[in-house]
């Protein structure tokens, strides 16, 4: 069954299956019935569809045009360069540039058929059924991606934990882990192939609006910045304050509640207490002071972003689960 699910496996069995239909039923130019099959195989079932019925708009709409233009006109070259100059720009306005070029195949088959009548409009009528109708089929049988996402959903939040657990032990320590740019590279590595997991499997429910897969790596791609932009700090912080070892600890803790399950409303009201000790906290004493104290602030500052970020998709989550 897994390898019903690859492209080119999908490509070659629609393709032979396509052409011993279409000889079956003594189709004139059967081969451009598995071409057409072939073309119209794509890697999720919405884009399949989308894709699907474009095709047969823009073939139908090929084989009127071509119909008329060249029983009324002619079938030769200049009535063929006609043929295009109305046909292209239709496909395009219509949104169904897909579907040009096996239709344009369609209608050079009428451009030499002799004569113009019922029994080639039926050919490529059949031609066109039959190459989109078993690509649609073949296009029903797509992977289940949703194992491998959470597979990749545990690997981030771990990733996330991680680096979070090293920044706040390089905010009283000055020093950063080697191995930490080695992470981030394979997280951001990950996390786009993620991302089009996500995409391929919203893509192919075709009765589900359930958005959660792309929302959550968006929600996670965009936490991502700002831990980079957290790392950023660290370029300036060469002083340790009381907040210091503050921050620390409150980057420790939101390095153990990385999970996807946690609101982050717990971790705010404590990111907003940590703001207000600070205010009452003495101030700077030398301008070195009060720049070490604004980018410790900053850091805070980021960090409530990303929390802020993920509160959110919990809370849109939520409020679309109880919709349902």
């Amino acid at each position: 069954m897994k390898y019903i699910n690859n492209l080119a496996v999908k490509m070659s069995i629609s393709a032979a299956v396509t052409l011993i239909f279409a000889n079956m039923l003594n189709l004139q130019f059967s081969t451009v019935a598995a071409v057409i099959a072939i073309l119209s195989i794509q890697d999720t079932r919405r884009k399949a569809l989308i894709v699907g019925k474009n095709r047969v708009a823009a073939c139908i709409l090929a084989i009127i045009l071509s119909f008329l233009i060249y029983k009324i006109i002619g079938q030769n070259a200049i009535t063929f360069a006609i043929f295009l100059l109305i046909f292209i720009p239709l496909t395009s306005k219509l949104n169904i540039s897909e579907g040009m070029v096996p239709a344009v195949v369609l209608s050079t088959h009428l451009l030499i058929a002799n004569p113009i009548n019922l029994y080639w409009i039926i050919n490529e009528t059949l031609l066109m059924i039959i190459g989109i109708g078993i690509a649609s089929i073949a296009n029903l049988f797509m992977p289940s991606l949703q194992h491998k996402f959470n597979v990749d959903k545990e690997y981030i939040e771990d990733s996330y934990k991680v680096i979070l657990s090293k920044m706040a032990k390089s905010l009283v320590t000055y020093t950063v882990d080697i191995d930490e740019e080695i992470i981030m590279n394979a997280l951001e590595k990950r996390i786009n192939e993620s991302c089009e997991r996500a995409y391929k499997i919203v893509n192919n429910s075709f009765f589900k609006s359930e958005s959660y897969y792309t929302d959550y790596m968006n929600m996670r791609k965009n936490q991502f910045d700002i831990i980079k932009k957290l790392r950023t700090h660290f370029e300036k912080f060469y002083m340790s304050f009381e907040q210091t070892y503050m921050i620390s600890s409150f980057t420790q803790k939101v390095a153990n509640q990385i999970e996807e399950a946690n609101d982050c409303e717990e971790l705010l009201d404590e990111l907003e207490i940590l703001k207000n000790d600070f205010k009452k906290m003495s101030l700077p004493k030398t301008r070195e002071e009060f720049e070490n104290r604004a980018q410790l602030l900053q850091f805070l500052n980021d960090m409530e972003d990303l929390l802020n970020m993920k509160r959110s998709f919990i809370l849109n989550y939520r409020k679309y689960n109880n919709q349902k």
